[in-house]
């Protein structure tokens, strides 16, 4: 019987987060974002999500102290990954797959400092092609989710097989 409960569900998004960190030899921009995420939910019903928390730092940010909308698309680009780790085993999303499409909506500047909860899910998922929703809000003080500051659209497909350049089980290739 497979376990589908919130537990075992936290427990495949930590693996893969802990995996894509593993890779000690690469320590691009989003290793920082990866070290600084804190997993707080997961599920897999009604439909794949994970939930994670971040606190804006300044090499996140831009001159003027607010999320640079490029680090916003890698956060997206890391948080909607992490429902796939929900779905994922040989044969089927292993890899990650390659990003095709990544459209941010930014709709509130997120100051430095800032702690956010990034929601990424599972809209719809085939062999090929999945889908995925990335929804980013702000954190009060006292630990309540607030307002929407930005959202995401991300399309990715599946490309069997390691990537030429990396050897590890994990690799995720890039366009």
């Amino acid at each position: 019987m497979v376990d589908h409960t919130e537990d075992c569900a936290l427990s495949k998004a930590q693996r893969l987060v802990t995996d894509l960190l593993a890779f000690r030899e690469y320590n691009g921009h989003d290793t920082a974002v990866l070290n600084g995420l804190r997993l707080i939910s997961a599920s897999f019903r009604p439909w794949p999500i994970v939930h994670s928390r971040l606190t804006i730092t300044a090499d996140l940010c831009n001159v003027m102290g607010n999320l640079h909308g490029g680090a916003t698309a890698l956060i997206f680009d890391l948080c909607t990954n992490l429902p796939l780790a929900l779905v994922r085993r040989d044969g089927f999303w292993k890899m990650l797959g390659v990003s095709r499409t990544l459209n941010v909506s930014y709709l509130e500047a997120v100051p430095k400092g800032q702690e956010v909860e990034v929601a990424g899910e599972i809209l719809k998922i085939g062999k090929r092609l999945v889908h995925l929703r990335g929804t980013m809000r702000k954190v009060g003080r006292d630990g309540v989710v607030g307002c929407i500051v930005a959202t995401c659209e991300h399309g990715k497909v599946y490309v069997a097989g390691n990537p030429p350049h990396r050897k590890g089980e994990l690799a995720t290739a890039k366009l």
